[in-house]
């Protein structure tokens, strides 16, 4: 076999050709080394690269990791070595992602199976619908080498490569491979093939493609944004007149995407034989929208329109879950499924769509053909090897078993409960196929087909669902000792069996050890903080509550429990932060809003709280909290500073036109116009002294509109100490004003206080607190009494 120098690598163009699924005209060199992989034929290379008696030790040596590593050390053949690599990585993806179908093994490849499937299952086992799993743990050993590392650039991106491909043949997400794989983010971010443009803009979406699989929404928008500005790409949602239906008759407003690109789009390929969208076939809906105006885009690369995808796809994450936001990522999609000629960018685009469309009545059933034709399209052997992996790593399309899986729920969904069975069987995906059965009434079915399994082959999975059918939690702790202690899916199983029964002090130590064994388990830590909550174990609650918001940052809920575990540690200040976070993810939920205005109160945020009270009658129309209201007004009465130390006097228009507010639907309670009247009484204006009055004459009428006032101890003296606040104000207003106006200000004050004088007088209290306002009231009503003796004088 020729190994000579002209054979290596050595030139970033060949690492980066490699990388990029592209050759450069001008590259005969490489291509003369590398066509094999470059054409698809991944096979030929694995068999044929190597020396043969190195393969037959390979076959038979018990030590296959020492013999790969050992082999790699020798300068000569390092070459070779990073081609097997690349090309056994992506035969991988050929048997599991893109197809055509693959039946033939590598036999000398063939007998480490089973220790491929023990090395990558990382105690929580692989799919077992994966294919050929020795390919990708032989090119994980390869490119984990450091000697190659160091040769080559480019291995510790394809390192990053196998470890998204790792996590996505797991049944569980695994935090060893998420901090391993950041590592590498890490590495790749300062590596010099970043200085070419297409690499750079290659990267940052597979980067996003990563933080996509983790529901990493912050670090996903980072490297979707930072891809964007590298592509120079401006993405813009437009207005544009169209018709949606057939039986429309007026162009209406549609959302359209405008994409404008500010330099020559990036190099790409096309290819033929692409898949076909299927028609909707509805008999009020058109297929597409049909504008009234020319929306001919630029014509885009296939890294500009896996942007686009990329985009789409943290949209999705990132946005609450409903039609109005449906509305407007579909131009999104739309632009990358009517432009692309990439076949893993059309694939992917179409899965996203089918998703999308599972949820709309009138969709539903296109969803589930296309994704039936899809599934037929990976066998299909029209398209090339080499064009099905062009941009594969930047498409984020999904593994045949993940195709037929959604296929079958889209089954379910449409009631063929039979079809999805019988999916599901194929697949083995138990709980679906324990659904089915129990749709179909045939319980028993569920935990004798475990049975049948277990008998096969016992599995930590198995016997933790044969656990969740029996509800017995031996199988639980049969399926730990299973794992020699390691799973910690058997401990999330165990922990969610008592959670389900509410005994939260028996859940809580296996939710605990689950985490502990896997720290990024978003279900196991929002159960663990709830469970924490209610067995009032706030420091555990708020470290789990805290850890799910890092994870899944969109639940509002979790967000408000983390607040309420922070509250009871006394550390409102984080308190009131998990607040605003929750409020972003849920803008209209008034209970939060309630929450933040109550841990703002206490900690002085005053604007915030009159925002939060805006906001709550925004969705609720009526809102009363007379207690949030007493802070709010004395705290401007007594000129107490804010939370920055400014004075909140500055908040009063803000804080009268927030009473103006409640007061346009409270008619009826006294302590609101009081407060209204007194904090109206600050402006100190001839005019706005009268309306004080007023508003406490209204406080008065509210106070005493209920018959039996006067018979309870707390009422009284709440109408006395009005009844002196009015008689203060109508004696202040009176001060200033004309003969004629004093007179009638006088004679409205005299009225309330004789009233109130005298049925508090009938009662004969023996309260201390009682008589002495009713002295002051007495006091009041002959100063007020005196002042219009000498006004009558006057006229």
């Amino acid at each position: 076999m020729d190994i000579s120098n002209k054979e290596k690598i050595t030139d970033e163009r060949f690492e980066i050709s490699l990388l990029t699924n592209f050759i450069n005209d001008e590259a005969d060199e490489m291509a003369h080394c590398m066509k094999n992989i470059l054409n698809g034929q991944y096979e030929t290379v694995i068999n044929d690269e190597l020396p043969s008696n190195l393969l037959k030790t390979l076959s038979n040596s018990d030590d296959f990791y020492k013999i790969v590593n050992d082999s790699i050390e020798n300068e000569d053949t390092r070459n070779l070595w990073f081609r097997v690599g690349v090309a056994s990585l992506l035969y991988f993806i050929q048997c599991n992602w893109t197809g055509p179908e693959v039946n033939k093994d590598i036999k000398w490849l063939q007998v480490r199976r089973e220790n491929a499937f023990k090395d990558l299952s990382l105690h929580d086992e692989c799919n077992t619908n994966v294919k050929m799993p020795e390919l990708l743990y032989f090119s994980k050993i390869i490119f984990s080498n450091k000697c190659l590392q160091n040769t080559y650039q480019s291995c510790i991106w394809w390192l990053f490569r196998v470890k998204l491909l790792h996590q996505c043949i797991l049944n569980e997400n695994s935090g060893v491979i998420f901090n391993e794989a950041e590592e590498l983010i890490s590495e790749i971010n300062n590596s010099s093939l970043l200085k070419h443009l297409y690499c750079k803009t290659l990267f940052y979406i597979e980067a996003a493609q990563f933080y996509f699989y983790y529901r990493r929404i912050q670090q996903s928008e980072k490297y979707v944004e930072l891809a964007i500005e590298t592509a120079k790409l401006n993405l813009k949602l437009e207005g544009l007149l169209g018709k949606r239906t057939k039986y429309q008759q007026e162009d209406k407003a549609q959302l359209f995407l405008n994409v404008e690109l500010g330099k020559n789009k990036f190099p790409s390929k096309n290819c033929e034989h692409l898949p076909k969208s299927l028609d909707l076939n509805d008999e009020v809906r058109l297929e597409r929208i049909q504008f009234s105006e020319n929306t001919q885009s630029i014509q885009l690369g296939s890294i500009e329109e896996a942007i686009i995808l990329a985009k789409y796809i943290q949209l999705q994450l990132s946005q609450p879950k409903d039609k109005l936001t449906d509305e407007e990522l579909k131009p999104y999609l739309t632009a990358v499924i009517d432009s692309t000629k990439n076949w893993c960018l059309k694939m992917a685009s179409f899965y996203y769509r089918c998703v999308l469309e599972s949820t709309d009545k009138r969709a539903i059933e296109r969803s589930m053909m296309q994704m039936e034709y899809l599934i037929h399209e990976l066998k299909d052997t029209k398209v090339s090897v080499t064009n099905r992996m062009d941009m594969f790593f930047a498409s984020g399309i999904k593994p045949i078993w993940v195709l037929e899986q959604m296929w079958a729920q889209l089954m379910l969904s449409l009631g063929l409960v039979k079809g999805a069975l019988d999916v599901f069987l194929k697949l083995e995906l138990w709980e679906q196929v324990i659904a089915c059965y129990n749709i179909l009434e045939l319980k028993h079915k569920a935990a004798e087909i475990i049975r049948q399994e277990l008998s096969k082959k016992p599995t930590v999975q198995l016997w933790c669902l044969l656990g969740d059918a029996t509800q017995d939690p031996i199988h639980y702790e049969t399926a730990w000792k299973l794992s020699n202690e390691k799973s910690s899916r058997a401990q999330k199983h165990w922990g969610f069996f008592y959670f389900a029964k509410k005994d939260y002090e028996e859940a809580i130590p296996h939710l605990k050890l689950s985490v502990e064994l896997n720290n990024i388990q978003e279900n196991v830590w929002l159960r663990l903080g709830f469970a924490a909550l209610e067995t009032e174990n706030w420091k555990l609650a708020v470290t789990a509550y805290k850890r799910y918001c890092a994870l899944e940052q969109s639940t509002f809920e979790a967000w408000n429990n983390l607040a309420k575990g922070y509250i009871k540690l006394g550390d409102k200040e984080k308190a009131w932060k998990s607040l605003q976070d929750a409020i972003k993810c849920n803008y209209d939920r008034w209970q939060i809003w309630d929450n933040l205005m109550v841990v703002s109160i206490d900690l002085g945020h005053f604007s915030e709280v009159i925002r939060c009270y805006h906001r709550i009658l925004d969705l609720k129309n009526h809102h009363l909290d007379i207690q949030i209201l007493d802070i709010l007004t004395n705290a401007v009465l007594n000129n107490v500073n804010d939370s920055e130390g400014n004075s909140i006097q500055k908040l009063l228009p803000k804080i009268l036109e927030l009473f103006g507010r409640i007061t346009s639907f409270v008619h009826n309670n006294s302590d609101v116009w009081q407060m209204y009247g007194q904090l109206t009484a600050l402006k100190k204006t001839d005019i706005d002294d009268e309306k004080a009055a007023q508003y406490l004459q209204q406080a008065y009428r509210a106070a005493v509109s209920d018959s039996k006032w006067f018979q309870r101890e707390e009422s009284t003296i709440k109408t006395l100490q009005l009844c002196c606040t009015l008689a203060e104000m109508y004696l202040h207003c009176a001060s200033n004003s004309e003969v004629k106006k004093k007179r009638t200000l006088l004679a409205s004050a005299k009225l309330p206080l004789q009233s109130v004088a005298k049925k508090v007088k009938d009662q004969e209290w023996n309260n201390e607190q009682i008589f002495t306002h009713l002295q002051k009231i007495e006091e009041y009503l002959s100063t007020i009494v005196t002042e219009l003796e000498q006004v009558k004088l006057q006229n």
